[in-house]
């Protein structure tokens, strides 16, 4: 009666059933996801798939503010729900892709100069880094899009969409490979996943009625989003940056590796970030309205904490099984990197879900910005200081996210 009970209330729990949607899906799609990894790392080897891993990194460095431009757009979203006012979120996504197709040609036109000289720092073919740089169109155009699927709480919708773009980029990526593209083949799938979904979503926003649309404009990087945005893109910084200062201080067979190995570590982060991606939109709706938002932030850190545990546990426990599993021997030989890169991604994570509840309630100031941008620092300095092994390395990285969540966790909750 008692199970029974609980799992009655949880049902009704907004926060539980939009969170086990997303999960559920973004599973589906990790699974996807893995598979291409899986099936890349495989058909290339270490030293080709090193290429698509940092290629992946350095487009997703320049598109760091994206996630920042989802977030800040969800917000704006859910305060025109909340208002009623279905014409100027129509208004909002035309303005806003306007905008963001022209910035991101201009940061398409200068990561094709720095690529020129990443080419012979990382010695990676030039075409290679040229061809990944069109994501940067779809990384500015997909979080408008998926921003107002977000704040409208059409969770569901959201990770189907997500399950779509891994789906197709999987299937074009492994016979672009297999027919003997190669690492073509491999950025090629990556692309193609993210402009389906991102058509897809589109219409999505367009079929929400014959609501009349009204002209709306918001200033993303304006002064009151700021903050927001800084926060964000020190938050993808630090889970972003390992893998590229593995490629700098390793040989290529040794960053391959490690890769992979963090790749599966940020299992954690893709899981509790579906938590994030329930929790922004509901606790941005409550605080609107003038209703309190701790309750739902308590939830979202349980749920985050649970996650993490269960995934440390199994880290800890088979981390030769889950390698040999996911991506063969070839890469088990760093195994026992595993369970640091997951206790660096668990407190990454729980840092992330308290960044986006600060920002849902209008709560990040310059002092956060500040002590944000010294917990990077301190990353980097991390990377710069302890590389004399790729053990030293993880476990610089982890040390330096453990920092980054307590001292992060003093100052946002002050």
């Amino acid at each position: 009666m008692g199970l029974a009970n609980y799992i009655s209330n949880a049902k009704k729990n907004e926060l539980f059933v939009a969170s086990f949607i997303i999960i559920i899906l973004t599973f589906l799609a990790n699974i996807f996801s893995y598979l291409f990894q899986f099936f890349m790392a495989r058909m290339l080897g270490p030293s080709d798939y090193v290429v698509v891993a940092i290629i992946t990194s350095i487009t997703g460095l320049f598109a760091i503010p994206t996630l920042a431009i989802q977030t800040v757009i969800s917000k704006k979203t859910t305060e025109l729900k909340v208002k009623k006012e279905d014409g100027k979120i129509i208004g909002l996504m035309k303005s806003s892709l306007k905008k963001m197709f022209y910035l991101g040609l201009i940061c398409f036109i200068l990561y094709s100069l720095v690529s020129l000289f990443l080419a012979r720092i990382l010695e990676i073919n030039y075409v290679y880094l040229f061809l990944g740089g069109f994501f940067i169109f779809g990384a500015f155009i997909y979080p408008i899009l998926a921003g107002i699927i977000q704040g409208l709480k059409k969770f569901k919708e959201l990770g189907w969409n997500f399950l779509v773009n891994c789906i197709i980029k999987f299937i074009v990526a492994v016979l672009l490979v297999y027919i003997g593209f190669r690492i073509y083949g491999a950025i090629i799938g990556f692309l193609s996943g993210i402009i389906l979904a991102s058509i897809v979503l589109f219409y999505n926003i367009k079929s929400m009625g014959k609501t009349k649309v009204e002209r709306f404009d918001i200033r993303i990087f304006s002064e009151d989003n700021f903050y927001f945005v800084c926060a964000m893109i020190i938050i993808v910084l630090i889970y972003s940056l390992d893998v590229i200062f593995a490629k700098i201080f390793f040989s290529a067979e040794i960053a391959g590796r490690y890769s992979v190995i963090s790749l599966i570590g940020k299992m954690i982060l893709f899981v509790v970030s579906s938590v994030g991606t329930a929790m922004f939109p509901i606790n941005t709706e409550r605080f609107v309205k003038g209703g309190s938002t701790n309750s739902v932030f308590r939830k979202a850190i349980i749920l985050s904490l649970i996650v993490c545990f269960g995934a440390l546990t199994f880290f800890f426990i088979f981390p030769h099984f889950i390698i040999n599993l996911l991506f063969g021997s070839d890469y088990a030989s760093l195994s026992n990197l595993l369970i640091y890169l997951g206790i660096a991604f668990s407190f990454c994570s729980l840092l992330y879900i308290l960044i986006l509840h600060n920002i849902s309630i209008n709560k990040i100031k310059i002092l956060h910005i500040l002590g944000l941008a010294l917990f990077l620092a301190i990353e980097v300095l991390f990377f710069t200081l302890f590389h004399s092994t790729i053990e030293q390395f993880a476990i610089g990285f982890m040390i330096s996210n453990i920092i980054a969540f307590l001292g992060g966790y003093f100052i946002l909750r002050k």
